[in-house]
This record gives structure tokens, C-alpha cells and sequence, in this order.
């Protein structure tokens, strides 16, 4: 017998940046952590009483909490029966909106990337190719077509060794040092994901 093992909640909030992957059900754990986020967000929020607009005490929110950045990345067939959990990526999207409008010279707080399984590249709607298609409807409604989040649905499975490396390149990326990946899911993708961090000497 193996266990028991603490919640990674515990954690998560001690590290800098945290990357949190979720397979199917396996996102489950995760709407705790990222409603707790979401709400120190509008804890901080300060609405103004004669034109509404909102700002943020920045001092509280960002200062005093080690976490810097969240990268959620969910890998599952479809978005079927998770609608309470898209509603809680949306809110979060929303929030972060905000506080960016506000606050325009600091960098995202999180990232989502989600991958569809199920759906498959040469897919039509009608006679239209369904890539066409996505980026027409993202085009005009500025939203997904799927998930009518403002984060791109990825169609397939995620090829791990881009995303990871994407984590420590670029402007205002992080060191792999600073990276803290948590993963729930099947056995299978446990597996791979735990190859590829220890290629990329993340925790």
C-alpha cells in the first residue's frame, strides 16, 4: 500500500511558478486551487464610486505571494459534462482582464492550454475544414468555438517536449528551477510527463 498522500494544494502556493495538468477527471483537484486564486483576484479589487471602473491594491495581490505565474493545461476527449469547470476557466479569463486593463505593465498570471482529444485535424463541418472553421469564429467572435474561452482549444494530444520547452524560453520566462509541474490522471500520461520533466530538470 502506497500512501497517504497529502493534497497538492499544500504546495502549490509555495512554489513560483506552477504548471498544473489534468487528464480527464483529473482536473478535479484542481477547481479548489484555482477558485482560491480567483478570489484573492477579487479581494483585491477596488471599484470606484463615481465611475465604476475597477483597480486593483496590486501591493496585496502580487507582493506578498510567492506564486508568480500558473500554467493549466488540460488533456481530455471533449469539453462534454465539464461545463461547470469551463465556467470557472472563463471566470478566471475575465479577472484577469481586468487586472490586466489595469495594470497593463504586468505579465499574465495564468496561461490555459487545452487539448481535445477526440476531435480530430481533418475534421469538416459541412464541406469546411474544421481548422478553417475555428479560425473564422475566433476571428469574429474573438472566443472559441468550442469552449468560447479566449484561450485556443488545441485539437490532439499535447506534444509535451514544445510546451515544456516553451515554459523556459522567451521574454519573462522562467528557469527550470523555478518550475513546479502536478500532474492527476491516468497512469499512462503520468508516465510521460515524468520522462519529460526530468529532461527538463523540473520538480
Amino acid at each position: 500500500i502506497n500512501g497517504p498522500y497529502s493534497s497538492c494544494a499544500r504546495y502549490i502556493f509555495d512554489c513560483k511558478h506552477v504548471v498544473l495538468i489534468g487528464g480527464g477527471i483529473g482536473i478535479t483537484p484542481y477547481s479548489s486551487i484555482l477558485s482560491s486564486l480567483m478570489a484573492q483576484f477579487r479581494a483585491s479589487r477596488v471599484i470606484c464610486k463615481h465611475c465604476n471602473s475597477i483597480n486593483y491594491n496590486t501591493k496585496g495581490l502580487v507582493e506578498n505571494r510567492r506564486l508568480k505565474k500558473v500554467d493549466f493545461i488540460w488533456v481530455n476527449r471533449d469539453q462534454k459534462n465539464f461545463e461547470w469547470f469551463l465556467n470557472l476557466l472563463r471566470q478566471f479569463e475575465q479577472e484577469q482582464d481586468y487586472y490586466l486593463a489595469s495594470n497593463p505593465n504586468d505579465n499574465r498570471f495564468l496561461d490555459i492550454h487545452l487539448y481535445f482529444t477526440e476531435i480530430k485535424h481533418d475534421e469538416n463541418i459541412g464541406n469546411v475544414p474544421l481548422d478553417l472553421v475555428t479560425q473564422i469564429w475566433k476571428q469574429v467572435s474573438g472566443q472559441d468555438i468550442f469552449t468560447s474561452l479566449k484561450s485556443k482549444t488545441h485539437i490532439g494530444r499535447p506534444k509535451w517536449e514544445e510546451i515544456f520547452n516553451q515554459l523556459i524560453s522567451g521574454e519573462n520566462a522562467s528557469t527550470a528551477d523555478d518550475v513546479n509541474v502536478f500532474f492527476c490522471g491516468p497512469n499512462t500520461m503520468a508516465q510521460a510527463i515524468r520522462n519529460h520533466c526530468a529532461t527538463f530538470r523540473f520538480r
